[in-house]
């Protein structure tokens, strides 16, 4: 019954901590999670049962599904999601209490569980409503039923009372790979648990040959119809892994050896030295583990090397296998290169790190245990009870307090987007709507305010800004994480500035604006445009080489160059030609298609370059009539030569490089046209 308390109140206590104040700590919902909530709607709606959402990147299926069904009866929202992710995250200190005691003894599941409950790691990611929590829930049984199915008496038939503990470890072993891409090497701790047993318990092995057989047919079968899947799109299987691994040439710069062993060390200071950066799973810096817990840790590691050549049979497989567990669910993170110690790749090593300080205070209480002092073994349980009271205030502060309340925070969970989904809600605007952003087609503003996502027109200000038909009212919501490019703002005039809106620490998260204008942006003058097939040019020679076409500059039906506007025509070398091309756009094209400014040498050289519309054209007006203000800086190099040179502009489709061709009079003519030429002096 002390037993059962004790495990009680450390379950009681991990509720608590991800429970508290749920619906509004963390602040908002960054767009992982709202993918994850809009596939469980789609879901939800009947419109497809995957086993694997190729959506939003590749999402792994079996926390969607659980996320429809509470949709289903609780209903849909921000807390709906996140009570998902505490409950898992309760449930798997409970299973590591109960894993703990079946691989050592229940002292050891428990304190391993209370460490588990007051982990800042584990704390965040079950108050998220990411998938990757659900990982460790997975593993843990198919650990807990294998050792259990071992340790079972068996009798001289094939199919013993033991064997459904088997089947039930190869139901959850080949359920886990349904939970996140990090989750793919734990079938191999399996296999390496299996030989390890075979090498130190083999009388268990043989004993079972059968029902080892089974679990492995039965994950075998559950994760039959997911790897069908991965066999007919194998680039959801490797996808992002690949992008991201230390031998990929991107990352490993021709030296993957040199790059893995970075990996290796930024891996290894993540306990006691530097965590990871990113505050959407850490507080940016901070280690797993204080000083004390990392001391507690290290012990532990020794601890269990010497238990393991001390002991006998299974509970030396329990100490080895332990090593094994971190070391393999480690991997996903140290195979990969970017923003290393990356807590989320690494948390199927949960909660086993948590089993090594365990292992310290199990072995510090059976010295006091075997000295028979009441006094003594109350003293230290008081110790650890005070102990374990600092790690939950220390764990209460750090999520509740300073994670909460920091101002990186919100720019890492890019939350600015649920400020614009609260205020569209609020105010329901009944006009075109136009949203700079970043990420375009922003799935927390499908999610919070589905009513006004259908028909924005997304862009980025930084680059782009559309203009709607002269007759049509318009709003503006320019987010500041991307703050507009002022040169555009200042052309176009008939945009009038209507509020800022700031977010819960008084920065400015966007600007909205109203459309009402009268005429487009015009020009102070009628520039010259050439088209030409002439790859050199001399100075002074543009009226001879090169073909003068009128304005407008129709390229083959897709869009019109009514324009441009440039910052200077003299430059020095390293200054920067600031050019705004102004463009009428057409119907709304089949295919997405990119500018392109380039600055050329006489000998057809670019010497400096700029490509980009960030506008696609998958939110023009169907009907074609918006105008288009592109801003297209080009750097020039400080060590470019004086000179005259050349301006070319074009636009070409990005996948396959081919160029809208140049129409005069309804004939094709060149695929790119020339400007004024820029002097270098």
């Amino acid at each position: 019954m002390k037993k059962l308390s004790a495990a009680l109140g450390v379950v009681l206590l991990a509720a608590f901590l991800r429970l508290f104040q749920l619906a509004s700590v963390p602040f908002g919902w960054h767009p992982d999670e709202a993918t994850k909530a809009l596939l469980a709607r789609d879901v939800l709606a009947g419109k497809y049962f995957p086993v694997f959402f190729s959506a939003f990147t590749g999402r792994e299926a079996l926390f969607v599904y659980l996320e429809a069904l509470l949709f289903a009866l609780i209903g849909e929202g921000i807390f709906v999601g996140r009570f998902l992710s505490a409950l898992i995250g309760i449930l798997t200190v409970a299973l590591t209490y109960r894993t703990g005691r079946e691989w050592f003894n229940w002292r050891i599941g428990l304190l391993a569980a209370a460490f588990l409950a007051v982990s800042l790691w584990h704390l965040i990611a079950s108050r998220n409503g990411y998938r990757a929590v659900i990982q460790p829930l997975i593993q843990l049984p198919v650990l807990l039923l294998l050792f259990h199915g071992l340790r079972a008496q068996n009798t001289d038939s094939m199919v013993t009372r033991s064997t459904w503990y088997f089947v039930m470890a190869g139901f959850f072993l080949g359920l886990t790979q349904y939970t996140y891409t990090a989750v793919r090497l734990f079938p191999f701790l399996i296999v390496i648990i299996v030989i390890l047993a075979w090498i130190f318990d083999r009388r268990r092995v043989k004993d079972n040959w059968f029902n080892l057989a089974l679990m492995a047919l039965v994950a075998f079968l559950v994760f039959l119809p997911l790897g069908y899947y991965f066999w007919q799109n194998p680039q959801d299987f490797f996808g992002r892994a690949a992008q991201i691994s230390v031998f990929s040439p991107e990352w490993a710069g021709g030296d993957s050896g040199a790059r893995l062993w970075q990996s290796v060390k930024e891996t290894a200071r993540m306990w006691m030295i530097w965590g990871d950066i990113n505050y959407r799973f850490n507080i940016s810096g901070q280690p797993v583990f204080d000083q004390l817990t990392g001391l507690l840790f290290l012990f532990g590691i020794l601890i269990s090397v010497r238990r393991a050549f001390l002991t006998h049979e299974i509970r030396c497989v329990a100490y080895l296998s332990l090593f094994f567990w971190v070391g393999l669910m480690l991997l996903p993170m140290i195979l990969s290169a970017e923003s290393l110690p990356y807590y989320q790749r690494a948390i199927g090593a949960l909660p086993a790190v948590y089993f090594f300080p365990a292992i310290t205070l199990d072995a510090a209480l059976d010295f006091f245990d075997r000295r028979d002092n009441r006094r003594l073994i109350w003293a230290s349980a008081a110790v650890l009870i005070a102990f374990f009271c600092w790690l939950t205030i220390s764990s209460y502060q750090d999520y509740f307090v300073d994670w909460h309340n920091a101002q990186r925070n919100d720019d890492d969970r890019r939350v600015a987007m649920v400020y614009v989904a609260d205020y569209l809600q609020e105010s329901e605007l009944d006009t075109t709507l136009y949203v700079s952003t970043q990420y375009m087609q922003h799935p927390t503003l499908a999610l919070l305010a589905p009513d006004s996502y259908d028909g924005i027109h997304w862009f980025d200000a930084r680059q782009s800004l559309p203009l709607p038909l002269l007759d049509e009212e318009a709003h503006y919501v320019l987010l500041s994480e991307n703050e507009p490019q002022p040169a555009l703002l200042n052309v176009a005039s008939g945009l009038q500035h209507l509020s800022t809106e700031t977010d819960r620490f008084g920065r400015p998260v966007f600007e909205l604006f109203r459309w009402q204008g009268t005429d487009y942006p015009g020009l102070s003058d009628e520039p010259a445009v050439f088209w030409s097939w002439a790859t050199r040019f001399e100075a002074d020679t543009l009226q001879d080489s090169f073909n003068a076409i009128d304005l407008p500059v129709d390229f083959d039906g897709v869009m019109q160059l009514l324009g441009y506007d440039q910052s200077d025509t003299e430059l020095a070398a390293g200054d920067t030609l600031e050019l705004i091309l102004h463009w009428q756009l057409g119907e709304k094209p089949p295919r997405q298609y990119t500018i392109f400014a380039h600055l050329l040498a006489a000998d057809g050289q670019v010497v400096a370059g700029f490509d980009a519309n960030e506008y696609p054209t998958s939110f023009w007006k169907e009907d074609g009539g918006e105008h288009l203000l592109s801003y297209m800086p080009l750097s020039l190099g400080s060590d470019l030569p004086p000179g005259e040179y050349q301006l070319e502009v074009g636009v070409y489709n990005q996948p396959t490089g081919e160029r809208l061709m140049i129409l005069d009079g309804g004939e094709a003519v060149a695929d790119r046209i020339l400007l004024a030429p820029i002097k270098v002096r």
